[in-house]
């Protein structure tokens, strides 16, 4: 017959929350549709205009989703049923699933207890995307953002460092040193929104790159330049002056004297800023969905015209989903995203104490 259940692969989880019904066997598909509507808070009127609307009817058969709630002798169990034919997910009966989860429970120990489908766990690190919340992965958002973070780096990081070498060294003085100053303490303190316009369009449009990851990159190196130049200027001035006189007097030239006496003693301090610079650029997601981050990316990227998503983009997708359980997936995505930050602070944390020099 024409039901859902017969013909969808179905996934048992643990449900502690839900509607508290239970629906018998063989439900067709218009009645499972309008149970979840009625669940979503629609009125009847409403249900019943959707599902005679072709197109509505359409739309919400594409979305493949619908969860059933069975009763059992040791609580709810949700059968969530998914269009998507996933290798991940294995396909058994209700019968069979109940026996591997009385199977499980005979099999515990002691203060142990069971836990069915953890929302955080090793393998929700190299998942990918899903639209059902109990497949959902973040691993190729992380893919994502190491890939645009790191092209965003390599062309942050040399022009950053040489803008603040050539201010501090070679044009300490002069009008064009005060206004490149005054322009970069600027740019520093610019909305990130704006970076995103602007690389929108000039690298996806204009330069015709695309929604890809070279565009990504170029926008958030742009972004990240100012804050490299600001930090790594405040570490040149932290050498102390006689450092440069001792090697002038000892007949070092200028450029002898910059990169083998005076970057080398301010390079922790550079470092410092490249990695709080690095973790400032993680967090940014409005500059990328103006230049083409994807909602919904099944693959992981290989290259830098690939499409990609990144974390806090990814982060923001499933939050404005309006289904339960992808807040507890975001849940989990917030809590990576807060280890990488956390990562990245306690390594420039580390780095400025191991290497601080007192002048």
């Amino acid at each position: 017959g024409d039901t859902v259940y017969r013909s969808f692969s179905v996934q048992v989880v643990r449900a502690d929350e839900g509607p508290g019904k239970t629906y018998p066997f063989g439900l067709s598909a218009n009645e499972i549709l309008r149970q979840e509507l009625l669940a979503r808070g629609y009125t009847e009127e409403e249900v019943r205009f959707s599902l005679q609307d072709p197109t509505e009817r359409r739309v919400l058969l594409l979305q493949n989703r619908v969860e059933l709630m069975w009763s059992t002798q040791d609580g709810p169990f949700r059968y969530v049923v998914t269009g998507l034919r996933d290798e991940r997910v294995a396909d058994f009966s209700l019968a069979e699933g109940l026996r591997r989860w009385n199977e499980l429970k005979a099999n515990l120990k002691e203060g142990e207890r069971l836990v069915l489908n953890p929302w955080l766990d090793q393998s929700f690190l190299t998942r990918t995307p899903s639209r059902s919340p109990l497949t959902a992965g973040i691993g190729v958002a992380i893919w994502g953002t190491a890939w645009v973070l790191s092209l965003a780096l390599l062309i942050a990081i040399p022009v950053g460092i040489g803008t603040a070498i050539l201010l501090e060294e070679y044009l300490r003085e002069g009008t064009l040193n005060r206004i490149l100053e005054v322009n970069l303490r600027n740019l520093a303190g610019v909305p990130s929104i704006v970076y995103g316009l602007l690389g929108l369009a000039l690298f996806v449009r204009e330069f015709g790159l695309g929604p890809s990851i070279l565009a990504a990159a170029l926008t958030l190196g742009l972004l990240g330049i100012p804050v490299i130049v600001v930090t790594s200027r405040e570490a040149l001035r932290a050498v102390p002056e006689s450092l440069r006189q001792a090697a002038f007097a000892l007949g070092a030239t200028r450029r002898q004297v910059v990169f083998r006496v005076v970057v080398p003693a301010a390079l922790p301090g550079m470092v410092t800023g490249v990695i709080l610079s690095a973790a400032r650029l993680i967090g940014e997601a409005a500059p990328l969905l103006l230049v083409g981050a994807a909602a919904y990316v099944p693959f992981f990227p290989n290259g830098p015209m690939s499409e990609y998503t990144v974390v806090p983009v990814q982060i923001y997708l499933w939050v404005s989903m309006n289904i339960p359980e992808f807040s507890r997936v975001a849940a989990a995505g917030i809590l990576v995203m807060l280890a990488m930050l956390s990562g990245l602070y306690l390594m420039a944390l580390y780095l400025r104490n191991r290497f601080r020099r007192e002048w």
